[in-house]
């Protein structure tokens, strides 16, 4: 049994279904009501794992060299996946990672030696370009960025689409999805596991030979132990109005995402289409209505591209991502409750469906189940699932930071 509809709970009900097994899939929302439908596409291998640490110092250099393989796997995975489930819906279009201040240049440079310089074997991975401030142009028409870093590896997907492409798969392996389905408690570790679940018609317990958790950023205390080492995190995007693709094109000349290295990130990509331009980020660490979203990226986006002035905002959605305390990924297992969790902002797309699909194969006895992220400590929250109080502050503080550096 499997909660959560998502990347990771579907991947991971294929799976099982794949492998002759029966698989229930359940999730209190509709499939794509969550993140899994309301995200930004941003897909990629290694340059969507680690941004935020220096992995070979924290994990070794042999577990670091395995874990960018591995995550340069999962990108094949979902790509021919998508491929799959959902043709046409992924677009192949690299992606620049755009530097804030000279010294965010600097860091991007070390980041660039790490995913350049630790791979297996010592073969350096290719696809990553240094570009300096006289570059930037080739990705975005503004004069807020200090270069970047150019990743070929990388793409967009229409997030809805894929989502509902592997529901499509899921139910064609004969996997039953349920949704609506709360689920109270999880008792994983007797030898009759179950869950307490309320569904419209009232509550009842339901049992099963293996339980999965893929439930993300929407981790609640019905698993304590899990709710307690995830910090979720509100991540809104907005859709100009129809721009035309000529002036698109203008703005964003390789057609790719643009994402900033500010703590409080932004980013930009065309739509599907290219017709208009999605523009996301963090607009509020802590959940705030559309409306207020909505203006505060629409200010970030004048902020990036000023000529957008009187431009109108058409549509605003957020949706929830996990973070962990030391920023990676988790695949495992917890007092007999299977997991996989934390993508940590913008690389959910790929590695909870790889992790998904991971978990799966464990369930059922598949030693291709085995994954480099296994083993590595999940440490609590300072505060447990009380860190989520302290996030808005951490989000002021952010801001802070991030002015601060800009004025250097």
């Amino acid at each position: 049994m499997v909660i959560g509809a998502g990347y990771a709970g579907l991947s991971c009900a294929i799976a099982v279904a794949q492998a002759g097994r029966s698989a229930l899939v359940l999730d209190a929302m509709r499939v794509g009501e969550g993140a899994s439908g309301r995200n930004a596409g941003l897909c990629s291998g290694r340059a969507g794992i680690s941004k935020m640490i220096d992995l070979e110092a924290h994990v070794g250099r042999d577990r670091a060299a395995a874990i960018l393989d591995e995550a340069d796997d999962a990108f094949a995975f979902f790509r021919s996946t998508c491929d799959d489930v959902s043709p046409g819906a992924y677009e192949h279009t690299g992606r620049f990672v755009a530097a804030r201040t000279a010294l965010a240049y600097s860091k991007l440079a070390k980041k660039y030696r790490e995913y350049e310089g630790v791979s297996t074997g010592g073969v350096p991975a290719a696809g990553f370009e240094l570009v300096e401030a006289a570059g930037v142009g080739r990705f975005i028409t503004t004069d807020v960025f200090h270069g970047g870093m150019s990743v070929e590896d990388a793409g967009l997907v229409h997030p809805a689409r894929y989502v509902h492409g592997l529901l499509a798969r899921a139910e064609a392996l004969g996997v039953t999805v349920c949704t609506g389905v709360r689920v109270r408690a999880v008792d994983a570790a007797g030898p009759e596991r179950s869950l307490d679940v309320a569904t419209s018609d009232g509550f009842r317990t339901v049992h099963a030979a293996e339980i999965v958790l893929a439930t993300n950023g929407y981790t609640d205390t019905s698993a304590p132990w899990h709710r307690s080492r995830i910090v979720p995190m509100s991540s809104s995007i907005i859709a100009t109005e129809d721009l035309g693709r000529d002036r698109v094109e203008a703005l964003l000349p390789a057609m790719t995402t643009v994402i900033d290295t500010n703590r409080v990130i932004v980013y930009a990509r065309p739509a599907p289409g290219g017709e208009s331009i999605l523009f996301g980020g963090r607009a509020k660490f802590h959940p705030v209505s559309p409306d207020t979203s909505a203006k505060i990226l629409h200010d970030q986006m004048l902020q990036v591209f000023p000529s957008l002035a009187g431009v109108q905002v058409t549509n605003a959605w957020s949706g929830y991502m996990a973070f962990t305390k030391d920023w990676l990924p988790k695949i495992g297992r917890h007092n007999g409750l299977h997991y996989a969790l934390g993508c940590n902002g913008g690389s959910g797309v790929v590695l909870l469906s790889w992790l998904g699909r991971k978990i799966g194969q464990q369930v059922v006895g598949d030693g291709d189940g085995r994954s480099s992220l296994e083993d590595i400590p999940f440490p609590r929250q300072p505060l447990g699932r009380w860190t989520s109080a302290g996030v808005p502050l951490a989000g002021i503080w952010y801001r802070t930071r991030d002015a601060i550096d800009a004025r250097r």
